[in-house]
């Protein structure tokens, strides 16, 4: 056995037998400022789950994340209820006392910390849900934190058995980014981490998450993911490349052939990189305006964009439809009728 650091109160006595043998924490009293951990063996201890859970392409509304402030509030206080009843309270210590303590280690322990990053390189951060909002015409959220791992270390040294972590990622990717390959998934940082040994605690933060979510968006997830450039190349990509060849090839067949063939078949072949170029840049600038994570109440300079990235995909694709279906189908004939 070994000495287990003095404490404000004693411990169940059930607790008392087991051996320290891993550095795993099961309560943290402090009184005046002074922390004392009691650690106690991880193998003795029922073990924990943890588990990772992507969000996907979704979208909030910042009353909706202050919700999930207030209903993770609610689950940590819970679990603050079961941790602070196997507390007994010394022989030489008063009820008041006692319960001053308890109160001590719910107001600064058992509490959420909110960070929120903004657009401007500032960020704030507090135990309220009145952190989570915009000013009119200040910088746009970035990315927004929740926790409870921080203030329960910060006075114990150690995390909690019992944690989470909620990231919010709102920012785009880049407009043209050629640092990396444009057929890997989107980077985007948002999901939940959850740790816990009680099924109730983990059933309990996912589902205050996700009961929050105002929109899922399927088909966006699935854009930002592995190849999909790669696909659309192969079905939108190449075949616009050889419609700007073909819809060239009258300038160049009688324009360019006193210049020889290998002139000729030159312009095509640049004509088929301009083609190529052109869908990459308005790929890239389809995942910049439709980003993965999104809050509903802020106008950011992607969602301005969406109407003039939609013009741009209805122009050109009336305009391949009409020059590729028209001797086909005779529109102009009909139109005239």
């Amino acid at each position: 056995m070994v000495d287990i650091p003095s404490a404000p109160f004693d411990l169940p006595s059930s607790l008392l037998s087991k051996e320290v043998v891993e550095c795993r924490t099961y309560t943290l009293p402090f009184v005046k400022n002074a922390v004392s951990c009691l650690q106690i063996g991880g193998s003795s201890l029922s073990s924990s789950t943890f588990k990772n859970v992507q969000l996907g392409s979704v979208a909030f509304t910042l009353e909706g994340i202050r919700r999930i402030y207030d209903g993770l509030t609610r689950i940590v206080q819970e679990q603050c209820d079961i941790e602070l009843s196997g507390l007994v309270k010394r022989a030489d210590q008063t009820d008041e006392e006692f319960a001053g303590v308890k109160a001590e280690l719910r107001d600064q322990v058992f509490k959420v910390v909110v960070t929120v990053d903004f657009s401007d390189n500032s960020s704030k951060s507090e135990s309220s849900r009145n952190v989570i909002d915009l000013e009119a015409n200040g910088p746009h959220i970035s990315r927004i934190y929740m926790s409870n791992v921080a203030p329960y270390k910060h006075r114990t040294g150690f995390e909690p058995e019992h944690r989470f972590g909620l990231l919010l990622d709102f920012s785009q990717p880049a407009l043209l980014d050629a640092s990396g390959s444009i057929s890997s998934p989107t980077e985007n940082l948002s999901g939940l981490t959850i740790g816990g040994p009680r099924d109730g605690w983990v059933a309990g933060i996912e589902a205050t998450v996700k009961r929050q979510i105002f929109r899922r968006r399927p088909f966006r997830t699935w854009f930002h993911g592995s190849f999909v450039y790669d696909f659309f190349q192969m079905i939108i990509g190449i075949p616009f490349a050889f419609y700007l060849c073909w819809l060239s090839s009258d300038f160049i067949n009688n324009q360019l052939p006193s210049t020889g063939h290998v002139i000729a078949a030159a312009a095509y072949i640049y004509l088929g990189f301009v083609g190529l170029w052109a869908y990459r840049i308005l790929f890239s600038y389809t995942k910049w305006a439709f980003p993965l994570v999104e809050i509903t109440d802020q106008s950011t300079r992607p969602a301005l964009h969406r109407k003039v990235c939609w013009a741009i995909i209805c122009v050109v694709s009336g305009k391949v439809f009409w020059d590729v279906a028209d001797p086909m189908l005779s529109i102009r004939g009909m139109l005239a009728f």
